[in-house]
């Protein structure tokens, strides 16, 4: 009965590790098989072109622009209000100018 008990066990030990390894390669090589249609279907993107990534450089030169006119807008107002004076700064001149 020993015996037997061991050669259930030994086949069922082999049997359950064929049948694990087999579902974990068969899983693997689902998700690996996965990824390399991923992998196929954005080099036919780049291969084959896409507009919109040919306008990235125009909208970033664009984006530069606009960047850069409100970098020249913002120094021309700062420039402006340094001129500014304070409410009662512009009292005391208007007094002084009546005197």
């Amino acid at each position: 009965m020993m015996w037997f008990q061991t050669a259930v066990s030994a086949v069922s030990a082999l049997f359950g590790g064929f049948v694990g390894g087999w579902l974990v390669a068969f899983r693997w090589g689902r998700w690996r098989q996965r990824v390399e249609d991923h992998l196929e279907s954005i080099e036919a993107r780049l291969l084959k072109g896409d507009s919109l990534v040919d306008n990235v450089p125009v909208l970033d030169a664009r984006v530069d622009l606009i960047l850069d006119e409100l970098r020249a807008l913002k120094a021309e107002l700062r420039e402006d209000r340094q001129r500014f004076v304070s409410h009662e700064e512009c009292n005391r001149r208007h007094r002084d100018a009546r005197a």
